[in-house]
């Protein structure tokens, strides 16, 4: 029996490498971590990275990380579990026998609470017995399911608040729960009950909770639970209405940067086509101009893309050309509710800035039909439009030096407003590497 361990985190980096250390023997046993972070802004992703099996990115919300990290588990037993909970040291063997017949099935742990006063002990037992009691648990104490059952109860339901009380009310018309023993039990941090007041937190779950059962809606209901800086992750965007599509290929060795390839060797290219594309990643999550879809032309679901990129905003290339894709693209999210906007821009450019990448955005915000900025070889390192324009992108020669010219006299026939930026370089051949230098911070990608 193979565990998959999922951790929903969200701005995690106080707690994250101690919670993932405990995990570390279930590893060794064979079992795996996946980690879902939650568009967090600190430094959550970098820290857990080693202490994972798989890292995945994702939009804020409990059931919406948890449904993400089974979609990628490989575990014939998935188990939910907090960033600040811990599990009994027996817990692999203790889940194994619950679920020793073979048959589908699902179960928690007893919870205890880390803090020293008798009140904890008190609130821990009564969590105990109104679980066993009710015959649904809580998030805190580490609910466990056979994937197959998962998968015919439809995973979490994705709302915003009591996903845990939904999905057990579904789990427990399919099969009975198996709640595990004592001294079983998952040690969770008492930190909501000492920052927000015991009673008050009491008085606040209970009044929740009813509210939920008379059919209050989870969305009002989350906003009266979580802080007001975990809303959204705490991301807002300059550009609402605008979003941002990185083009990229699966980086694979010999699949990317192939002219470059062949002078500096397959695997030193696809270093430099990682570095790029971390690099890309970093800067518009930093500058927080527009949401971003990653368009990938092959291996969507590619472990590089979901380190670096929500889950759900991956989505995969169609066409028979780069135009094709690109029109393809555009005319997907500009059909999506409230997106007026949209910048297409590739990996190889390192030089994209969040200066540059905004004079786009505000070109376009304050009406240009298409936003270009040139490559100095002859094409260009970003386009943003606000109409999927199919003349723009048939007949361009794609591979030649004449692809922002090209596009440039389309735009004049079309007689559609335009801003063209200043030039940037980008990196196809070896005579580009040593721009490489001007860069600031400097692009680390070599051994």
């Amino acid at each position: 029996m193979r565990l998959s361990i999922i951790v929903p985190v969200l701005n995690e980096e106080a707690r994250i490498g101690e919670s993932l250390g405990r995990l570390q023997p279930l590893r060794k046993h064979g079992h795996e971590v996946i980690v879902v972070d939650g568009s967090s802004n600190d430094a959550t992703r970098e820290l857990a990275m080693p202490g994972c099996t798989r890292l995945v990115r994702s939009r804020a919300g409990r059931a919406v990380q948890m449904n993400l990290g089974a979609r990628f588990a490989g575990g014939e037993v998935l188990l939910f579990l907090h960033a600040d909970s811990e599990l009994p040291a027996r817990a692999e063997q203790e889940i194994a026998a619950a679920l020793a017949d073979g048959e589908p099935g699902w179960g928690w742990f007893d919870v205890r609470l880390t803090g020293r006063a008798p009140i904890f002990r008190m609130i821990a037992a009564l969590m105990n017995i109104r679980a066993r009691l009710s015959s649904i648990c809580t998030g805190d104490q580490a609910l466990f399911v056979t994937s197959g059952l998962f998968r015919q109860v439809g995973g979490f339901p994705e709302i915003a608040l009591m996903e845990d009380i939904a999905i057990c009310g579904a789990l427990r018309k399919l099969a009975r729960p198996l709640p595990l023993p004592l001294p079983g039990s998952v040690l969770t941090s008492s930190r909501r009950w000492e920052d927000r007041g015991i009673a008050r937190t009491i008085l606040q779950m209970w009044r929740l909770r009813l509210l939920y059962s008379f059919g209050v809606d989870p969305t009002r209901l989350a906003a009266l639970y979580y802080p007001p800086q975990y809303a959204n992750g705490g991301v807002s965007h300059k550009y609402p209405n605008a979003r941002i599509l990185v083009f990229a290929r699966a980086p694979k060795a010999g699949k990317v940067k192939s002219r470059l390839a062949a002078a500096i060797g397959a695997e030193s290219a696809l270093r430099l086509y990682l570095a790029m594309l971390r690099r890309i990643f970093e800067t518009l999550d930093q500058a927080a101009l527009a949401e971003v879809n990653l368009w990938a032309e092959s291996e969507p679901d590619h472990e590089e893309f979901l380190t670096l990129c929500n889950a759900q905003d991956i989505r995969q290339q169609r066409g028979a050309n780069l135009g094709a894709r690109m029109l393809h693209a555009a005319a997907e999210e500009l059909a999506e509710n409230n997106v007026q906007s949209v910048l297409i821009i590739g990996a190889d450019c390192p030089a994209l800035t969040r200066e540059y990448l905004h004079r786009a955005l505000a070109a376009l915000a304050a009406g240009a039909d298409v936003a270009l900025g040139p490559a100095r070889d002859g094409g260009y390192v970003l386009i943003g439009l606000r109409k999927a324009e199919d003349e723009l992108f048939r007949g361009v020669d794609w591979g030649g030096g004449e692809v922002l010219q090209q596009t440039l006299e389309r735009i004049r026939r079309l007689k559609l407003s335009h801003q063209v930026l200043e030039p940037l370089w980008d990196v196809d051949v070896v005579d580009d590497l040593p721009l490489l230098e001007e860069l600031r911070p400097p692009l680390s990608w070599t051994r």
